[in-house]
C-alpha cells in the first residue's frame, strides 16, 4: 500500500492510495483512491497496516484554514471505511502537523503529532484512534511532552501491548 499527496485537482493537494501486489501490478483504480478530497491542502500521508489487508492513514489536513490531523481507513479493496475524507484526530487551536503513526494491533492506530496548541514551539501530543475511526483517548490527544522549548522529531514503535514507546528531539 501507498499513499500520496495529489495535485490532479489543480490548486490544492488531496491524499490518494493505492494497493501494489508483489509483481508491481496496482490492484485498485488505475490513479489511486481518494482519502481525503476536502477543502484546501491535505499533505503528509502516513499509512500503517490495518491487519486485514488495508490500512490506516493519517495526515495533515487544512480544510478548516488551520492544519489539523485527520485519519481514515482503507480496506484490502480500496474502500474507504470512515466517514468521508476522514475523521478529526486532533482539530486543535493553532497548527498539529507530521503525524507517524503505528498500528495499536487491534485493527487501531496510535498517531504522534506536533502540535502548536500552546505557542509557538511544537509539543508532542498522542491518539488512538480505533478500527470503526473512534478516537480513545482525550478530544484533540493525550499531551506527551509539553516542556519547554520545542519537542520534535517523534518516533514510535509498539509496545507489544496494544500501546506504544516513544522518542523524540
Amino acid at each position: 500500500l501507498v499513499a500520496w499527496a495529489d495535485l490532479r485537482n489543480g490548486t490544492r493537494t488531496d491524499v490518494y492510495a493505492q494497493r501494489v501486489n508483489g509483481g508491481g501490478a496496482v490492484l485498485w483504480t488505475g490513479d489511486g483512491v481518494p482519502i481525503s478530497a476536502a477543502a484546501n491542502n491535505q499533505s503528509v500521508p502516513q499509512l500503517v497496516s490495518d491487519g486485514s489487508g488495508g490500512a490506516i492513514l493519517a495526515w495533515e489536513d487544512n480544510r478548516t484554514g488551520t492544519y489539523d490531523i485527520y485519519a481514515q481507513r482503507v480496506n484490502r479493496d480500496g474502500t474507504v471505511q470512515w466517514t468521508a475524507d476522514g475523521v478529526p484526530i486532533s482539530a486543535a487551536s493553532n497548527a498539529q502537523l507530521s503525524p507517524q503513526l503505528i498500528s495499536d494491533g487491534a485493527g487501531g492506530a496510535i498517531i504522534v503529532w506536533l502540535d502548536f496548541r500552546n505557542g509557538g514551539t511544537p509539543d508532542l501530543f498522542v491518539q488512538r484512534v480505533n478500527g470503526e475511526g473512534i478516537v480513545q483517548w482525550a478530544a484533540d490527544g493525550v499531551p506527551v511532552s509539553i516542556a519547554a522549548n520545542a519537542q520534535q522529531s517523534p518516533h514510535l514503535i509498539s509496545d507489544g501491548s496494544g500501546g506504544a514507546l516513544l522518542v523524540w528531539q
